[in-house]
């Protein structure tokens, strides 16, 4: 099997290091993650013969994606398998294939039903690798993999594996990896193939009756937070410290001790994660975001108790009863018109948002501007099948489109060429995912990313986590590659 390709000295590198054993491979978006698992893919192929290889990705569009660039450079026996094909085609297809492009979801169920077995696999590629946690498919393949397999072999892929060395390690133990191989944007052999990324920050004005209204919410959550606070459930009252997160968690810890005397505070601190819910919305989406989240929780009013004593709160109910005000006069966050008035016709554009109201809202503001053909991407749950994912990204590749909106859906992998710029409608307190939406554009040319954000709000608070969950993964990456430089040490000793 003939490669037509010549690699870039950095890809041969690693390569050489993914051949020999185990390797998580971390590189910048659009260097060339696909082209090492191609190179990869063909040595295991002519070294182990009558083997398959087994690509794993989390989406059908991403499984598509690499499929095709596989086929660009190499022959051999392709197939892409999905829930979508019925099982005993599955399994007749996995039979007769060598090169294989899967959700990971579709081979675990194969696998537990016995309709297949990795004995023949000579090597898994795990692309998306910072997804290899918890109880997601890729630790449960990677085990079943490593003890069914006659000749196992790993290749695990991300631009991004997280801030924290425990995660890493944890992804290395969960993928049996032995080697890590890390690049940044900076690094000597690489540096010279990074399309120049500008990053502009747009701070954007709250206008005075939102202002107003945030101040009613907050109000409302000063009461309960004082509570709280003065009962030992937490620490501090100080609005400016507390996060939706933190208290999401701290609900699910007082439901698991189990005491019957802490079950009055679980609905206190649910009415505080929802009132921190209608000041994120307000802040960072806008009142028609805001109005419907209030429209759900008033058809919870009879069903949860924490919404009931919401709705009885005075404060809360002026909120409720101003933001509706509000709606009924069109009254939009100031984000809209300024995305109006960045979008650039001539070019493509992705617009990233948190929410799926707001991706509508987007969608349903943009139409009304003759010159630009907007289109929404979202996830299955959000309601889009593959099909459609699949049809809207060659749609927006093609031109039909301009500008792509898109869910957290888009932020993973996803190769579109030419796109000019990407937009966040809201920062992001994820350096793993801020990194990926960034990673959209200046693939193949350079680019732009532009961050809206609403001044002194969780907007500014959600960007400045980013930023230093961002630098501290770049120093938890940095000491591990000091680590494996030394052989006498562990992948474990890490930590």
């Amino acid at each position: 099997m003939k490669l037509e390709i010549t690699p870039r000295l950095y890809q041969e590198k690693i390569f050489a290091t993914a051949a020999k054993q185990n390797t998580l491979v971390i590189l910048p978006t659009g260097l060339g993650k696909t082209i090492i698992a191609l190179m990869l893919a063909v040595h295991r192929l002519e070294k182990i013969q009558n083997s398959k290889i087994l690509f794993l990705a989390p989406t059908k569009p991403l499984c598509e994606q690499h499929k095709k660039t596989f086929e660009n450079h190499i022959k051999g026996n392709f197939a892409l398998l999905t829930g979508l094909i019925k099982p005993i085609e599955r399994k007749n297809i996995w039979e007769n294939a060598n090169l294989i492009f899967a959700t990971p979801q579709t081979i675990t169920n194969d696998l537990i039903n016995g309709r297949i077995n990795f004995e023949n696999v000579s090597l898994i590629i795990f692309d998306e690798a910072h997804r290899a946690i918890g109880d997601y498919d890729y630790v449960f393949l990677a085990k079943n993999y490593t003890k069914q397999s006659k000749h196992p072999h790993i290749l695990a892929l991300t631009a991004s594996p997280g801030s924290e060395k425990e995660t890493i390690n944890t992804i290395c133990k969960n993928l049996f990896i032995k080697s890590i191989e890390i690049r940044s944007e900076h690094s000597e052999d690489v540096k010279q193939y990074v399309e120049k990324m500008n990053i502009v920050k747009v701070f954007i004005e709250l206008p005075e009756n939102l202002k107003e209204l945030k101040e009613l919410f907050e109000k409302s959550l000063k009461t309960r937070l004082g509570f709280l606070k003065e009962n030992g459930i937490i620490q501090s009252a100080d609005i400016e410290k507390v996060r939706k997160s933190d208290f999401l968690k701290l609900q699910a810890e007082l439901v698991g001790r189990n005491d019957f005397s802490l079950m009055k505070y679980v609905s206190i601190v649910a009415a505080c994660t929802k009132i921190l819910h209608c000041l994120e919305l307000l802040q960072t989406q806008g009142i028609k975001s805001l109005a419907k989240f209030i429209e759900k929780l008033k058809g919870q009013y009879h069903k949860v108790k924490a919404t009931k004593q919401l709705m009885n709160d005075l404060d809360f109910r002026e909120a409720m009863a101003r933001t509706f005000e509000l709606e009924s006069k069109n009254i939009e966050h100031p984000k809209f018109k300024k995305l109006l008035e960045l979008i650039n016709s001539n070019s493509k554009t992705i617009v990233f948002t948190n929410y799926r109201n707001t991706v509508d809202r987007i969608i349903e503001f943009l139409k009304e501007n003759p010159g630009i053909h907007a289109v929404k991407f979202i996830g299955q749950k959000q309601g889009m099948s593959q099909k459609e994912q699949i049809k809207v990204l060659n749609d927006f590749k093609k031109g039909v489109y301009n500008v792509l909106v898109s869910s957290s859906i888009g932020e993973e992998g996803l190769d579109i060429p030419e796109v000019k710029r990407v937009i966040f409608f809201e920062p992001i307190p994820s350096a793993l995912r801020t990194i990926q939406r960034r990673g959209r554009t200046a693939r193949h040319s350079p680019g732009e990313v532009i961050l809206l954000i609403t001044k002194n709000t969780i907007d500014e608070k959600y960007y400045w986590v980013s930023f230093h969950k961002e630098k501290k993964m770049r120093t938890a990456l940095n000491e591990i590659k000091e680590n494996i430089e030394n052989p006498q040490r562990r992948i474990g000793d890490f930590g």
